[in-house]
């Protein structure tokens, strides 16, 4: 090593303007990368919406989003994978939705009760009606979810764990403000999600609006009382 070479500054560890300028790179790519996801996962939503179901094809997912068949492998492992991001998607986008809605309500057990109805009634509606937002297109997914749930669970939970957390956080406020007594606020937070979600899933009651209405407040009257609160 010659004396220039030791005196030579170490341009990889001590360049900020360089760590720079890579991290703008990369964050440029990651940027393309999540909108070509996002394209992908709009055209599912479109297609679930269309079909009422999942009685599609990758490439009809490709054709939709005027993407590549190529583009599609590089993001996702087939239709299982696709399908298992956009139910996350919808399990996000409703926990927002709810969370934006909750805090009007004051009374823990009445926050407890407009979440189970409100998840009651977009879970049996029917998504020709409604906009194709991705938590409107839940009731379409019932069939995966169900094939999810007994072929790996730890996938359903995971995906499942934004409207899972705000269901147990609201239990857990109930039951501090003495409106609950419960033993096991996450064990409780799953059977409520579970027997709200799949009861409206089984649901056959077309697009009657009131009788969404007091299916969903049935709903939260069996609840209720099995988790000994107040209507």
């Amino acid at each position: 090593m010659t004396n220039a070479d030791a005196h030579a500054p170490d341009l990889g560890s001590q360049a900020p303007w360089r760590d720079r300028a890579v991290a703008r790179s990369l964050d440029g790519a990651r940027s393309r990368a999540e909108e070509r996801v996002q394209r992908f996962l709009d055209a599912t939503v479109e297609l679930i919406r269309e079909n009422d179901g999942l009685d599609f094809t990758v490439q009809d997912v490709v054709a939709r989003s005027n993407q590549s068949l190529r583009s599609f492998y590089q993001f996702f492992d087939g239709k299982q994978h696709l399908l298992l991001a956009v139910y996350e998607g919808s399990m996000q986008a409703a926990s927002i939705s709810l969370s934006e809605t909750l805090p009007s309500e004051s009374d823990p057990m009445e926050r407890l009760r407009l979440f189970v109805t409100t998840l009651y009634k977009w879970s049996v509606a029917d998504p020709i009606e409604v906009p194709p937002a991705p938590h409107l297109a839940v009731r379409s997914m019932a069939d995966f979810l169900l094939g999810l749930l007994a072929t790996d669970r730890e996938k359903a939970r995971s995906a499942s764990a934004p409207l899972f957390d705000l269901l147990l956080k609201l239990l857990e406020e109930a039951k501090e403000s003495g409106a609950l007594t419960l033993a096991n606020p996450r064990r409780s937070a799953a059977l409520i999600l579970q027997t709200t979600m799949f009861n409206a899933y089984s649901m056959n009651v077309g697009g009657d609006s009131e009788a969404h209405e007091a299916s969903a407040e049935e709903m939260w009257a069996f609840i209720v009382s099995g988790v000994g609160g107040r209507h």
